[in-house]
């Protein structure tokens, strides 16, 4: 009972954002305008679909924004130094506590993957720091498509933000994945309350899925590749967390791949 309380307030207050997203004196932001799902984008595709990766014959989904088109799931693609295996305890956790269909580890493994995609190094040699491998990033998206630059993402953010201060924030709501089962499942295996379901406005369907940084691992923060080169030791990362925000790699992370 207290499980179904907690659900049915987070639905209220989901759609209670969603009405109430904006100040009045703000100019509105109008996902028909910015994100419509009808219609096809620059390239002459329907605005969202899916595509077929050559390589293993995974299906994707993609969605258009603005005159961006982006992956609507994180990458799977077994490459060299990726991994989804975030060990334990998160996977005990995790297996009791979000929705999946599994009697088995390997079976919850296999859930996790599916759901959150792999982590991923693109420094040389799957190292933690270092220069990216610039022809090993140029190999992990399928065909046709990239691993955003630091930029790239700033305009993927500005096309989301209404000029507000809590403009970052914002834009996490309008990209976050709906799902609210999801989310009180994961502030319940961290007995915190730092994560909320966004409205998933340009279903771009974005969930925590983590990262991992030496011991460290981390299931509330999401955490995405550029192939922006910061300092001879680190590349940006796109987190999104309370808000957007960039930094400094950690030596595991998400990619969003992006149309060429």
């Amino acid at each position: 009972m207290k499980k179904l309380s907690k659900l049915v307030i987070l639905v209220l207050c989901t759609a209670f954002f969603a009405s109430c997203i904006f100040d009045d004196d703000e100019p509105k932001w109008n996902a028909a305008e910015v994100c419509p799902e009808i219609g096809t984008n620059i390239y002459g595709m329907p605005n969202r679909g899916t595509f077929i990766d050559e390589r293993d014959g995974r299906e994707y989904k993609y969605t258009t924004i603005g005159n961006q088109v982006w992956m609507a799931e994180n990458l799977k693609y077994e490459a060299p130094y990726s991994t989804c295996d975030m060990g334990e305890p998160t996977f005990d956790e995790y297996c009791n506590l979000i929705e999946h269909e599994c009697d088995t580890k390997e079976c919850c493994a296999e859930s996790w993957c599916e759901r959150f995609g792999r982590l991923y190094s693109i420094i040389k040699e799957g190292e933690s720091h270092g220069l990216i491998d610039r022809a090993f990033a140029d190999t992990l998206c399928p065909k046709g498509w990239h691993i955003p630059t630091k930029a790239e993402w700033e305009i993927l953010i500005d096309s989301m933000k209404v000029g507000s201060d809590d403009g970052y924030d914002v834009a996490k709501r309008l990209l976050n994945s709906d799902s609210v089962n999801f989310y009180m499942s994961l502030n319940s295996l961290n007995n915190r309350n730092e994560t909320r379901a966004g409205i998933d406005a340009c279903a771009m369907s974005i969930l925590p899925s983590g990262y991992i940084h030496g011991v460290t691992k981390n299931v509330l923060l999401t955490a995405f590749w550029t192939t922006s080169q910061e300092s001879l030791s680190f590349v940006w990362t796109c987190r999104i967390q309370l808000g957007i925000s960039f930094g400094v790699n950690n030596s595991r992370n998400s990619i969003r791949c992006l149309k060429d």
